[in-house]
């Protein structure tokens, strides 16, 4: 019986990490995140990425907007919205997503986009939208509008990798520094050991002579 439960423990805990759920959410501000298989995600201002740690089907959940650089794979790629889903196997897309709408704009590849009882596939300059209680999925060609706040996050990651480099030249400098003093101060006390050890010898020297 202590075996059974012991073993019960063991799978409990096991099934609890495998479906361990990874939230990533922005405020005024952007993240990238770099998912498990390889793919890119990049969150737009005020959006919301949710997944399954152990990433074994390749499914996110999203809301506001996130554009999506997928690792090709023989896996498919499944996006979530409010009101529908994107499947793909490796391509470059925008997608924006509330209660009330769902918008998808394909810059590379192609992909799915299911919602309601509609299903159509969308291709490299194209883009999709779907409005809740609409009857059909509304296609045209891209406006690639999703390019005004990727502009602003690689902006943003310019600035944060230069303060990095700025805070670490600073550092290195200071470390240089006080490498410099140690072995200025090094130098010094190796001068008055020597000057120690002469005195030393003089003095053994007159006890001889």
């Amino acid at each position: 019986m202590k075996n059974r439960y012991l073993f019960g423990l063991i799978i409990f805990s096991v099934l609890t990490t495998a479906c361990t759920k990874e939230k990533i959410s922005t405020q005024d501000n952007y993240e990238v995140v770099d998912l498990p298989d390889g793919s890119i995600v990049y969150l737009n201002q005020y959006s919301e990425l949710e997944y399954i740690e152990a990433f074994n089907q390749r499914k996110v959940a999203i809301s506001g907007e996130c554009y999506f650089s997928v690792e090709p794979s023989d896996k498919s790629f499944t996006v979530t919205g409010k009101l529908g889903e994107i499947e793909v196997l490796g391509t470059e897309f925008s997608v924006k997503s509330d209660d009330e709408d769902m918008e998808v704009e394909v810059e590379k590849g192609s992909i799915q986009f299911t919602a309601g009882e509609q299903s159509k596939n969308i291709s490299s300059g194209e883009m999709a939208s779907y409005e809740k209680g609409g009857d059909s999925i509304e296609t045209g060609e891209a406006t690639m509008s999703f390019k005004k706040w990727m502009t602003k996050l690689h902006i943003e990651l310019k600035r944060l990798d230069k303060e990095v480099n700025d805070k670490t030249k600073g550092l290195n400098e200071k470390l240089n520094q006080k490498a410099e003093e140690i072995e200025k101060e090094a130098g010094k006390i190796g001068e008055e050991i020597d000057e120690v050890g002469d005195q030393i010898g003089k003095s053994i020297k007159k006890i001889i002579d």
